[in-house]
């Protein structure tokens, strides 16, 4: 990955030395609460009882308890609670007490020490059972993530992305006096956030691949690099006043439309515009199609689909076929924001 410049480098600096002051924050508070514990519990102001419940409680509302939780932690808290002590406190406040709660621990001692022995084996059974199971769901993990999927790549091809193509001049026309942020995916270099701002919008750009905004950044355009999906998660409810797809869903799964469909429901305002552009079958076929082409997972839908896809979305479409059948444009708005998008029409 290429170099991003001495200001961001002070600023990745400064964020490491934030994290590392954070640790240690928490290392510092962590040893507190500990050196606590300990003095209460050698003072009695923490019975075993109310630790225990302590426990379960941190185990029941603590973020290790919820899908995203560490098995680890839990496991830990788990032994950590899983052995019973049969020797009972004797202590007393009243006359007597002490002496009366000896009798009777001497005497239920033998018994109660029986029955701990058979239920501390099971839980240490239990606890070690776990501990198997949580290393085979880890080594499934790791197979799984070194199986998983790629995301689909960007696809781009020198006649379809650039500046000259035959759908920018529609794209800008469907833009035009557009309030509100104007997203591309993937902008390379910028050219089109570059001719949208051009066109006084307010655009800017994201970029998955490494070392492609270079140019856009030496030229002052905001372009990121970040993963698309990624980015629009991020974005606020109704944040854009548009979005421009190009290269991004010929390759994807369904999942991945899916997912695209959905955010962009989610962060394209009520008058604001979902642009994409894909590649057809015949260009996804052809002899010039990208290299990535072969890669990806997935291969581009027909524009009749994206239609269908984006309609049941609740999404109001047109669809223009590229001029010699090797690409389209998808245009989609709203229903909340239909009769704006036909005054522009």
């Amino acid at each position: 990955m290429s170099g991003r410049g001495p200001e961001a480098a002070d600023a990745a600096e400064q964020g490491a030395e934030d994290v590392a002051v954070a640790h240690d924050y928490l290392a510092k508070v962590m040893g507190e609460i500990d050196e606590e514990v300990v003095r209460r519990r050698r003072s009695g102001d923490l019975p075993l009882r109310v630790e225990r419940e302590l426990d379960e409680l941190f185990l029941r509302y603590s973020p290790m308890a919820g899908p995203d939780g560490s098995l680890e932690e839990a496991l830990g808290v788990v032994e950590a609670s899983s052995f019973i002590d049969p020797v009972v406190p004797v202590d007393s406040s009243k006359p007597g007490g002490a002496l009366v709660k000896q009798s009777i621990r001497r005497a239920s001692l033998w018994y109660m020490g029986w029955v701990v022995h058979q239920i501390n084996q099971f839980a240490t059974a239990t606890s070690r059972t776990l501990r198997v199971l949580d290393d085979r769901v880890r080594a499934l993990q790791v197979e799984f993530d070194a199986q998983r999927v790629r995301a689909a790549p960007v696809l781009e091809t020198q006649w379809a992305h650039g500046p000259g193509a035959w759908w920018v001049d529609r794209v800008l026309e469907s833009l035009a006096g557009q309030p509100g942020r104007i997203l591309h995916a993937a902008a390379g270099d910028g050219w089109l956030v570059r001719r949208m701002a051009a066109a006084d919008l307010d655009a800017y750009g994201v970029d998955p691949r490494e070392a492609r905004i270079d140019r856009a950044e030496v030229e002052g355009l905001d372009v990121r690099e970040e993963p698309v999906l990624d980015h629009l998660r991020a974005v606020a409810p109704e944040g854009l006043g548009g979005l421009v797809l190009t290269g991004v869903v010929d390759g994807m799964t369904a999942a991945e439309r899916d997912a695209v469909v959905e955010l962009a429901g989610h962060t394209v305002a009520s008058s604001g515009r979902l642009i994409i552009h894909s590649l057809s079958e015949l260009g996804w076929r052809s002899d010039d199609a990208p290299l990535e082409a072969d890669l990806a997972s997935g291969r581009p839908l027909r524009s009749r689909t994206w239609a269908t896809l984006l309609g049941q979305a609740g999404f109001d479409v047109d669809v223009i076929d590229g001029p010699d059948a090797l690409d389209y444009l998808v245009i989609a708005v709203s229903d909340r924001g239909r009769e704006d998008a036909r005054s522009t029409r």
